[in-house]
């Protein structure tokens, strides 16, 4: 890997750093401003909708005019949001600052992507996606941690505006230490054509379907797995540790073992495995060190599978160049997976026992597996 790809993983962290401390703490908004929980919900909803749907139309910008440009402009926008965010009071303002926000990450977020892809050769994707995943989750460990240590001055807002802040930083960063990156794109502007070329790849929309399936079991670590977790014990925040530091310890060992044996569908079979066995897991014993395990294995499960995801995605756009708007539309199986995986884990943990969720989901997680075996063994 080149000096890029680790100077861009450092920007990664910072920007994730100030991504984990603002966004989990959009209900504390309740305490600043004169708002209900419902509001704060509201903001947290326009914040994750603005940043996964809008990608699909900046990613593509960023291969035309320059993904460096995109990026840095993303960051700004998004350290502007957070700053109103911690700066005004009017809901309707709060909105508006949220929605900058968002819009601020979906600029961005695929021009990363694609600088980090770029940075170097093509045989050494995966280590690259795991040198990114490892610096989102020290972001996921550090935001919050640093949140604490700005909340203890009493002024939760300055969360926000420190959040902001530290995006701003990264954007000048940006500016300075990272070059701009040759997509090859064939197009000059933004035409219905690169669209209908994407969505005619068939082995990428297939990957597309095995991605939004992947996000409906992945969000039940940040949203059945901590409910669950209130009846075993009073630390829920101990589920998303171990998983941060699970990745950030194991997550670039594994990319090296993925880029060195060149065996991605072993790898998926893995991967997917460990995710279903973690349900089954938790659905035949009950108890807080059986949960630990259960996440540990399931965090295991998942490191295999990102990096695979990522490198899949840039790989299916070598031949257009077009690697931002394979990103951009990639960002829409976590903007629908997500939201379906919270709702419906919420809605079977709150109507089942959860031995009867945990066995759903483990179904579920098998159904992914065939899914995979049938469509795309061959072509990933």
């Amino acid at each position: 890997m080149t000096r890029q790809t680790y100077i861009l993983a450092i920007l990664i962290f910072l920007l994730s750093t100030g991504g984990y401390m603002a966004m989990p703490l959009f209900p504390l908004l309740t305490d600043i401003h004169d708002i209900t929980l419902t509001m704060a919900g509201t903001l947290t909803g326009i914040y994750i909708f603005t940043q996964k749907a809008t990608p699909v139309i900046f990613g593509p910008l960023g291969d035309i005019y320059s993904h460096k440009k995109l990026a840095i402009s993303g960051e700004l926008i998004r350290g502007i949001g957070f700053i109103g965010v911690g700066s005004v009071s009017d809901f309707f303002m709060l909105i508006l600052f949220t929605s900058f926000a968002g819009l601020g990450g979906g600029v961005a977020s695929s021009s990363l992507q694609s600088l980090m892809m770029h940075s170097t050769n093509r045989d050494k994707r995966a280590r690259v996606s795991s040198l990114r995943s490892c610096a989102t989750n020290a972001g996921l460990l550090a935001g919050p941690i640093l949140a604490g240590l700005v909340i203890w001055t009493g002024h939760f807002n300055f969360v926000f505006i420190t959040a902001g802040i530290m995006y701003i930083l990264g954007a000048v960063l940006l500016m300075v230490f990272v070059y701009s990156s040759v997509t090859g794109s064939r197009f000059k502007k933004l035409t219905s054509f690169q669209f209908k070329e994407v969505l005619n790849n068939r082995a990428f929309m297939r990957l597309l379907v095995f991605m939004l399936l992947f996000h409906i079991v992945f969000a039940q670590l940040f949203v059945t797995l901590p409910e669950y977790a209130k009846q075993l014990t009073n630390h829920i925040q101990t589920v998303l540790l171990l998983n941060g530091i699970t990745g950030l310890v194991l997550q670039y060992p594994v990319g090296v073992l993925i880029s060195k044996f060149n065996r991605a569908t072993i790898f998926i079979y893995i991967g997917m495995t460990l995710i279903s066995l973690s349900f089954i897991t938790l659905a035949m014993w009950n108890n807080n060190w059986i949960l630990y395990i259960a996440v540990f294995m399931y965090a295991i499960g998942s490191i295999f599978i990102i990096p695979i995801m990522e490198t899949s995605i840039a790989n299916h756009s070598d031949k257009s160049g077009n690697i931002g708007l394979y990103f951009g539309i990639s960002n829409l199986s976590d903007g629908v997976g997500r939201p379906i995986g919270s709702i419906m884990g919420g809605w079977l943990l709150f109507t089942f026992q959860p031995s009867i969720v945990w066995l759903i989901f483990s179904i579920f997680s098998i159904v992914i597996l065939i899914y995979f075996f049938c469509f795309l063994r061959n072509t990933i």
